[in-house]
């Protein structure tokens, strides 16, 4: 396999890899469904977690149904760089770097929506695009377990910099033992 095609196939498995990893955060998060782009992308990507969903059902807002389809989808991400002769071939540990892979890719997308949240609270408060919409929307369900335990002050809210620096703890301990496992970072979506 050329490095070329390898790229390209890599870079499809990804771009579908981020799709289902939205569809879980949306179950996760309890996003409006009649947001015609979650209605997109539910479309786009949840046919193979429907079939697992059978038989794996989510357990209260988790869907392990998604999350399973991303790490399958990353396995196959990272046979493919088997086949291209990159990495050597070792089904255990490709299975725990398509996981680690998953949970960086996952951290990474709230770091963007946490900041994306942020920035549209000031640029865009009565914008209702349902892009807007959207990054509001979980923003705020990232941001409420702060704002349960800081007060209100004098109308600054201060829950995105507690928010920021648990996101921050949570990724350092992840790079860590993606790095530790041996994860080439060239390889991973979640770098």
């Amino acid at each position: 396999m050329s490095e070329a095609t390898f790229f390209l196939f890599k870079a499809l498995m990804d771009v579908f890899t981020l799709g289902v990893v939205f569809n879980f955060m949306f179950r996760l998060l309890k996003v409006d469904y009649y947001n015609p782009l979650v209605q997109g992308i539910i479309r786009a990507v949840d046919l193979p977690s429907q079939f697992l969903r059978s038989a794996i059902k989510p357990f209260k807002n988790i869907d392990f149904a998604s999350f399973l389809v991303a790490v399958f989808i990353q396995a196959g991400a990272f046979y493919l760089a088997v086949m291209a002769g990159s990495v050597d071939y070792d089904p255990v540990k490709i299975l725990m770097w398509s996981t680690y892979s998953v949970i960086l890719l996952m951290l990474k997308m709230v770091w963007w929506i946490l900041l994306g949240g942020i920035i549209l609270s000031f640029v865009a408060g009565n914008n209702f695009h349902p892009a807007i919409v959207l990054i509001r929307q979980m923003s705020d369900k990232f941001f409420s377990p702060f704002r349960i335990f800081l007060p209100p002050m004098g109308g600054l809210d201060f829950s995105p910099i507690f928010a920021f620096i648990l996101l921050n703890f949570l990724q350092s301990i992840f790079v860590q033992f993606a790095i530790e496992s041996g994860l080439p970072v060239w390889l991973s979506v979640g770098f």
